[in-house]
């Protein structure tokens, strides 16, 4: 649970912001007193460096956007989990799945995808998800080269889109031992009708009025997003609808993949239309496993404890 209480000013984003070194070139863990960091992780209650943990932070640059990146390393690691957060989220948002990944001793490596939380870009903004595969080969990259393999990867919502298009890129070539999708992004709820409005307007339209919805059981997680949380924005860029009707109708019209791929869905899903993606996930990947969670919303890992339980069992790493 977030500390509502506490406070994450735009001068401390700055401050780290500008304090941040590149993430490849000088990979080393940052002191326990470094007052940037300090603040950041205290805020979204996220694992401090100790004796048997490293905390890595910094930038990676991509095309000529920043992407905040962290790291952490615990004293024993069995290989290293990369995760990919879902649409308007970022880091912060993961402290739950973070933790559990680090009790499973795994190294864990997050990234804010462009337009994202603390990395460069206009909020949630893309012409292509092409272009987060582009930033997520990069932080694989640096991971492969600098923490413990074998390399395992877990993504949320949008996170999951983005790995089932590296996935459609790459083939039966892919490094991971494990692929966990959480609530994976195809068809959201109502798609039809978006989707139309979209075609309609889009060309005189530059963004839409974001609306909170609850995508979770867990009310302290839904106040901390739509109240108190310094990174998110209120409105949402019209060219991203664009970019989501492009991966449908990608995916939809793929032959598919035969990858090993572990997903895990909430029934009371009230983001997705995920009975019918469900079917093309189905279609399109037939070494799916998959694990249907009764009772979870959308965003599966800030729901309740007992149904995030449930969720985190359900993870095959």
């Amino acid at each position: 649970m977030h500390d509502l209480s506490a406070a994450f000013t735009q001068p401390a984003i700055d401050a780290l912001k500008s304090s941040l070194r590149p993430f490849d070139q000088s990979l080393a863990a940052i002191n326990a007193d470094d007052a940037n960091v300090a603040a950041y992780l205290n805020f979204y209650q996220l694992p401090e460096p100790n004796r048997d943990l490293d905390v890595f932070v910094g930038r990676i640059e991509v095309n000529q956007t920043s992407i905040f990146s962290l790291a952490w390393q615990p004293a024993v690691s069995r290989g290293t989990a990369v995760v990919v957060h879902g649409y308007t989220d970022h880091t912060g948002l993961f402290n739950h799945l973070i933790q559990e990944l680090l009790d499973r001793q795994l190294t864990v490596v997050c990234f804010d995808l462009q337009g994202h939380g603390l990395s460069s870009g206009d909020y949630g903004d893309i012409a292509d998800f092409a272009e987060y595969v582009t930033v997520l080969e990069s932080v694989m990259a640096i991971a492969r080269e600098k923490f413990p393999g074998p390399q395992h990867a877990v993504g949320q919502s949008m996170g999951g889109a983005v790995l089932l298009k590296y996935l459609m890129k790459t083939g039966n070539s892919s490094p991971f031992a494990s692929i966990n999708l959480l609530a994976p992004l195809l068809q959201p709820r109502g798609w039809a009708i978006k989707r139309w409005l979209y075609r309609l307007t889009h060309k005189y339209r530059r963004s839409l009025k974001r609306v909170f919805r609850p995508s979770s059981l867990d009310k302290h997680f839904l106040d901390f997003v739509r109240f108190t949380d310094p990174l998110q924005q209120t409105q949402l860029p019209v060219t991203w609808v664009g970019a989501l009707d492009q991966w449908v109708q990608e995916f939809e019209g793929a032959k598919g993949c035969p990858q090993r791929i572990n997903l895990i869905q909430g029934c009371a899903d009230k983001t997705l239309n995920w009975q019918v993606n469900l079917c093309v996930f189905k279609e399109k990947l037939p070494a799916l496993k998959v694990h249907l969670i009764d009772g979870a919303n959308h965003h599966l890992v800030n729901e309740i404890k007992p149904l995030r339980d449930k969720i985190f069992a359900a993870l095959e790493l």
